[in-house]
């Protein structure tokens, strides 16, 4: 393969503009001078990649994706984002996230490519999360998951509306994590798909809902959930919130923790319930700061 930076030379000679006898003698248009320009960046690319040299690779990929716009070639224009996505992703992941917002801007508004632009718009969210950037990620997984819809992919919203709530719960915002989580349980009721995770749905909205005080709703909705899933009462989970509730009317610490330890030697908890029980524990059941969990 050629020596990416001859390449580069040469296709930026022929973005020079051209006019008058040279561009007579050249017997090519501008339009094919840049066609031929982004064939060079993409082969520069392409050998930058093999060097795993992948900064050089992805800002000559975004060369090609603005010559490619100039020319009114949005799919082609998008596709190179993507490529130049790829090269950033490992390295340098705030370029990665301009390119693939620019991408997925291309997908939505030019070409209508919903399922493309939700599925981007889920990797974006994990960019975000790799430089803890957490509201943009809780942003992207949302849209995302409005993405899927649009497209009648609700599995796959689903999964995107899970991770924005789990995000969501973890910070601290309990309203917009109890919103999702009650849309994902809505959806799950009547789908074979999902039914089998619909009691872990269950126990995070109530923890939520513990989280923020209030008991009467967590036993309004303990009959509601049983009403509407029968396996529901038969769960560690819903045993779990029960002993909770019980620890909660006695103020009974000691209670509430060997409750927790017990559910735990079976069914590992995870950071997020983790955290959540925390929180019950220190504003609901007491307000003593040791960790008992």
């Amino acid at each position: 393969m050629s020596d990416p930076k001859s390449l580069i030379a040469e296709a930026e000679k022929l973005l020079k503009p051209q006019s008058g006898f040279f561009s007579f003698i050249s017997g090519s248009s501008q339009s094919m001078r840049k066609e031929d320009a982004t064939d060079l960046y993409i082969q520069a690319a392409n050998s930058y990649r093999l060097k795993k040299d992948f900064n050089q690779a992805g800002n000559q990929f975004i060369k090609a994706s603005e010559i490619q716009q100039s020319l009114g070639n949005y799919n082609d224009s998008a596709n190179h984002l993507v490529e130049a996505y790829k090269c950033f992703k490992s390295n340098s992941p705030i370029n990665a996230i301009d390119a693939l917002s620019k991408a997925i801007h291309i997908f939505l508004t030019q070409n209508g490519q919903f399922r493309r632009a939700a599925n981007f718009t889920m990797d974006l969210g994990e960019l975000y999360e790799s430089v803890d950037d957490i509201p943009n990620a809780i942003k992207s997984y949302e849209q995302a998951g409005d993405y899927f819809q649009t497209d009648n992919a609700e599995a796959l919203s689903n999964k995107a509306f899970l991770k924005c709530a789990d995000l969501s719960a973890l910070s601290n915002d309990y309203k917009k994590a109890i919103e999702l989580y009650d849309q994902i349980i809505k959806n799950s009721l009547n789908s074979s798909l999902t039914k089998w995770s619909l009691k872990d749905y269950i126990f995070k909205v109530l923890l939520c809902i513990l989280c923020t005080e209030d008991i009467v709703e967590v036993e309004k909705r303990l009959a509601k959930y049983n009403e509407e899933d029968p396996n529901w009462a038969n769960s560690r989970e819903y045993k779990l919130i029960e002993s909770i509730l019980e620890s909660i009317n006695k103020g009974d610490v000691e209670d509430f923790s060997d409750k927790v330890f017990e559910f735990d030697k079976f069914s590992k908890l995870d950071k997020l319930k983790t955290q959540l029980l925390l929180k019950i524990k220190t504003s609901v059941v007491d307000n003593d700061e040791v960790d008992i969990l």
